[in-house]
C-alpha cells in the first residue's frame, strides 16, 4: 500500500518503520524537523517502566517493550535506554487498592525481582530521600529512562535508510484527498486540529517540566538517585537522575491544563511554586536551586487515558494513532506494529483496547498515573 503518515513523533516514526518493514510505500510528513522541540517526544528523557497498578494489560505490553528496548540498545552506536531502575515511594503503607500497592502485587505475581523498601532501607540505599518522610515503597530494577530526543533522531535516520520518504516543513490543515491507500494521523496534540470530530475524545494538555543542576551532580546519579515517583497517585511528581550534563529533571503528571497546541511552552508561576513546595517537603537540598530550564510537555490526552489507535469507521482509509496521555513513549518499540496492524486491518489485543470507542465523561483513575 501507499501510506501517508502525518506527524513524526514517536507514534509516527515507529509506524513508518513498521509499515516499511512490511513492504509498504511510506511517506512521513511533519510541519517541522524531527525531533521537534515542541513535540511530546522530545526533551532530554522519558521514563521506561512497567508499573501500572493492577492493569495486567499494560504491564504485559511493557514487559515486551523493555525486551525490545534492550534489543534497540544493542543495534545502536551507543545505548540510549539506561536501565537504572525505578523507585516508587509512598507516604503511607502500600495497600491493595492503591496504585503503588497494586503495582507491587502484580509485578511480584509475575515474577519480577522488586525490592520492598522501609524508611530505613530507603535512607540507606537512596540517601537523597533521607528527610523526605516517605515510609514505604519499592525498587524495580527492570526499568529506567531513555534519551528521548536522541531516540527520535536515531529512529528517523533508520527510517530514511529503510526508504521512508520524509517531507519536513509540510503543514497539513484539514485532510484533503491524498494520493494514498491509507493516511495515518499521528499528530499528537495537533490531532484535533486536523480531525475536529475527535475533540470529545482527545485534547491537548500542558504538564510542567523543570530542569535543575545540583552543585555536586555525582550525588544525584542513578546509583543513588534513580528514576522515581513520589506518592504519584496523590502528588503527580516524578523525576530522573542527573544526566551526563548534571541536569536533574523533575516533572508533574497531574490534571494539567488544557491549552491550544501552538501555545507557548511556558510554565506558570503557580506551577513553579508547587515544585518548590514539593522539593521543600521531599528533596530539600534541591529546593533553593535556580531553574536551568522549564517548559511544558504537551500531552494528547484521551478521555480514558488509553491510546487511541484505530481506523475511522466513517472515513475509509483514515487511521488515527494518538492519545499518548503522557505515557506513550515507553512503548515505542511495540507501538509501530500495533498501528501497522490497524492500517492493514489485522486484529490484535492492543487494538481491542485502543481502537475506536465511544467517549464517556468518566476518566479512569489510574489513567492519570502513566508518567512520561
Amino acid at each position: 500500500m501507499r501510506v501517508i503518515i502525518v506527524g513524526s513523533g514517536i507514534f509516527g516514526i515507529t509506524t513508518s518503520l513498521a509499515l516499511r518493514a512490511r513492504g509498504h510505500v511510506v511517506t512521513l510528513l511533519d510541519a517541522g524537523i524531527a525531533p521537534r522541540e515542541e513535540a511530546a517526544s522530545t526533551d532530554i528523557s522519558k521514563i521506561v517502566r512497567m508499573d501500572y497498578g493492577a492493569d495486567a494489560f499494560y504491564t504485559e505490553l511493557m514487559e515486551r517493550a523493555i525486551l525490545e528496548w534492550r534489543r534497540w540498545n544493542a543495534r545502536w552506536p551507543r545505548p540510549l535506554f539506561h536501565e537504572t531502575g525505578f523507585l516508587l515511594l509512598s507516604r503511607t503503607i502500600l495497600e491493595t487498592g492503591t496504585f503503588e500497592g497494586d503495582s507491587l502485587a502484580l509485578l511480584t505475581s509475575r515474577g519480577h525481582d522488586v525490592t520492598r523498601l522501609t524508611r530505613r532501607t530507603l535512607r540507606e540505599r537512596f540517601p537523597a530521600w533521607d528527610r523526605s518522610g516517605y515510609v514505604d515503597g519499592y525498587f524495580n530494577p527492570s526499568a529506567g529512562w531513555v534519551e528521548s530526543g536522541a531516540v527520535v533522531a536515531c529512529l528517523m535516520a533508520e527510517a530514511r535508510e529503510a526508504g521512508v520518504v520524509v517531507r519536513n516543513g509540510t503543514s497539513v490543515r484539514g485532510l484533503e484527498a491524498q494520493d494514498a491507500d491509507a493516511t495515518v494521523v499521528a499528530a499528537g496534540a495537533w490531532t484535533t486540529d486536523l480531525l475536529p470530530h475527535l475533540s470529545e475524545a482527545l485534547w491537548p494538555v500542558a504538564q510542567p517540566v523543570f530542569h535543575l543542576k545540583p552543585p555536586d551532580p555525582e550525588r544525584w546519579r542513578a546509583d543513588r538517585f534513580p528514576v522515581w515517583a513520589a506518592d504519584i497517585a496523590r502528588t503527580g511528581w516524578y523525576g530522573f537522575p542527573a544526566n551526563a550534563d548534571g541536569i536533574v529533571k523533575i516533572a508533574n503528571h497531574g490534571p494539567g491544563r488544557r491549552v491550544e497546541p501552538d501555545a507557548p511552552r511556558v510554565t506558570l508561576p503557580s506551577e513553579e511554586a508547587a515544585l518548590r513546595r514539593f522539593l521543600e517537603e521531599s528533596l530539600p537540598e534541591l529546593a533553593e536551586l535556580p531553574l536551568r530550564a522549564s517548559k511544558t510537555c504537551l500531552y494528547s490526552d484521551s478521555f480514558d487515558g488509553d491510546f487511541w489507535i484505530g481506523a475511522d469507521p466513517d472515513r475509509p482509509g483514515l487511521v488515527v494513532a494518538a492519545g499518548d496521555s503522557g505515557h506513550g513513549f515507553k512503548f515505542a518499540p511495540v507501538l509501530g506494529a500495533i498501528v501497522a496492524d490497524a492500517v492493514e486491518g489485522r486484529a490484535n489485543d492492543a487494538l481491542r483496547r485502543f481502537g475506536w470507542r465511544t467517549p464517556s465523561l468518566r476518566k479512569t483513575e489510574d489513567a492519570r498515573f502513566g508518567m512520561s
